[in-house]
């Protein structure tokens, strides 16, 4: 039985030295290891310690996500999401498979921390405020509007005891950039600091992802990644989602410093420049958009809160109108989930 943490992974790729060493630290830990198939993954994929899914194993869950989905696709890291609540997760802690994590990705997470919060309102290029001084690129994060990138404002922080519901990780060695930061340097070796926390709500975005992040129970509604969107806009939309809702209800989403380094798979960079066009034009329209929306206060409306976010962004033409199908089914899943719990 394991003690109530997951970590969750969807992977097309052969088993690597990454993920044995993700199996072999979750079976020390008793923490649940969860890996999602899709139809490109290896047809014998064996791993010493875990589950894994392919589609076959994935229908065979009842769950009517599982179903529907459609196949190559990252949003089926969502049944992932499901599997783990089903077998009794309270935190999920999702990442990649070419993410190698150092030995204090494995420390249990905490729910209370000492943030620096900072006096701002709009985006927030948090990627400045994390590197080495010595570093003299100017570096950004994924899905952080044009505008925001070189913004000049001097932000003042204030530390705060906080209680964050989403805890964002970095990544060192080939961190979370877009695919222009990727052109622009061809050999990107990173290093954040260590000990960093900075506390995100109310008026404040910066955009999270899914190399390195943890969601706490309250939060898990909020997990899902959607499906009528490339690849690298699924879990950038997904973040800031998730951060309206949030920000709305003063609850946090803390960015913590990096323990996972990544060695990234091969990707052609143009491609990823092509995926991450509605990334570059749309951040700042879906934020405001969002904005506008009259959410309700408390956890309990986070589901309602959600699914009207959706019903907007659909539309506005954000989103095909067949992600709302899918919300539900993500909904329908999670309220049997619940009510077996």
């Amino acid at each position: 039985m394991h003690n109530h943490t997951a970590v969750i992974i969807t992977t097309i790729n052969k088993v690597s030295h990454n993920l044995l060493n993700i199996s072999k630290n979750c079976k020390q830990n008793k923490w649940l290891f969860v890996l999602i198939g899709d139809k490109k993954s290896p047809k014998n994929f064996k791993i010493p310690y875990g589950k894994y899914f392919d589609i076959s194993a994935q229908k065979k869950t009842n769950l009517s996500l599982a179903n529907n989905l459609p196949l190559n696709s990252y949003s089926r890291k969502n049944i992932g999401y499901l599997v783990a609540i089903m077998n009794g997760a309270k935190n999920i802690i999702e990442t990649d498979d070419d993410n190698f994590p150092y030995k204090s990705f494995f420390k249990q997470r905490q729910e209370i921390h000492y943030a620096n919060i900072p006096k701002c309102k709009g985006f927030f290029n948090l990627y400045k405020y994390c590197h080495d001084k010595n570093y003299n690129s100017s570096i950004w994060q994924r899905g952080l509007p044009f505008d925001e990138i070189e913004n000049k404002n001097k932000i003042k922080f204030y530390k705060k005891k906080i209680k964050p519901l989403v805890l964002q990780g970095l990544c060192d060695g080939d961190p979370d950039v877009d695919a222009i930061y990727r052109i622009l340097n061809k050999k990107i070796s990173h290093k954040f600091k260590k000990n960093i926390n900075f506390g995100i709500t109310n008026k404040i975005f910066s955009p999270t992802n899914s190399q390195n992040t943890t969601w706490f129970y309250k939060s898990f509604p909020l997990m899902y990644l959607p499906t009528y969107c490339s690849m690298r806009a699924t879990d950038i939309w997904r973040g800031y989602i998730s951060q309206v809702i949030l920000n709305n209800n003063n609850n946090y989403t803390l960015f913590h410093g990096p323990n996972i380094k990544q060695i990234r798979n091969h990707h052609d960079l143009i491609k990823d420049l092509k995926d991450e066009f509605e990334v570059y034009k749309n951040s700042k329209n879906i934020v405001e958009t969002l904005l506008d929306l009259d959410l309700k206060k408390g956890e309990k409306n986070f589901v309602d809160n959600l699914n009207k976010c959706y019903m907007q962004l659909c539309k506005r033409g954000f989103f095909h109108k067949r992600e709302l199908k899918l919300l539900k089914y993500w909904i329908n899943d999670l309220n049997f989930i619940f009510k077996a719990a």
